[in-house]
């Protein structure tokens, strides 16, 4: 460890030593040998302690785990023979990162566009109450304030609001589709369409 950084090894030291155990047990299930497992902790290790900086690295356990599988990938590309089911067991360094699918932040800023259109479309003093009580986070007390209106009235217009967008929910979908009503899902079923 000559020459490296003391940041790197200290922090090398708090955000990957304390999870080698588990590194370990999922590459010996890879791996199976345990000199192959000990010579891939080592290169994970002399990568860390080549590096000039850390501050990309914002969860270390993935950023781990993610370089052992690209070093596993690596050595079995050089291997003539590779076990399959080592191939089949690269899975278990995947770690999931928390972070929502694409699919689901489009989803996401679909229905924010849509709501937003929503809160754009309400008569304008609910609109202004609305947006200062429920997008901005102002207190009642604060709305009443800066739009010159009685607390009693903000409450009102708050309700009112809340009303019409629940009301708007219910009549249509995030797309727009007014035909496609949402599907009740109380009440009872007609038993003779079942069979259909």
């Amino acid at each position: 460890m000559r020459g490296a950084d003391p940041e790197i090894v200290a922090w090398v030291s708090s955000h990957v030593v304390p999870f080698e155990a588990d590194l370990r047990k999922k590459l010996r299930y890879i791996c199976g040998a345990a000199d192959e497992v000990d010579d891939l902790v080592q290169d994970i290790y002399y990568r860390f302690l080549k590096m000039q900086s850390v501050d990309h690295i914002d969860d270390p356990r993935n950023y781990v785990f993610q370089m052992a599988r690209n070093l596993v990938v690596d050595r079995l590309r050089r291997k003539q023979v590779v076990n399959i089911e080592a191939v089949q067991s690269l899975d278990e360094l995947v770690i999931f990162d928390g972070a929502p699918s694409p699919e689901r932040v489009t989803m996401a800023r679909a229905e924010l566009k849509w709501v937003l259109g929503v809160i754009a479309k309400l008569p304008e003093r609910c609109r202004d109450v609305f947006q200062m009580r429920k997008v901005y986070g102002l207190s009642q007390a604060e709305t009443a304030q800066q739009l010159g209106l009685s607390e009693n009235v903000v409450e009102k217009e708050t309700m009112r609001g809340m009303h019409i967008i629940s009301d708007t929910v219910a009549r249509v979908s995030v797309s727009g589709d007014r035909d496609a009503p949402r599907r009740q899902t109380s009440g009872p079923r007609n038993p003779a369409r079942l069979g259909r």
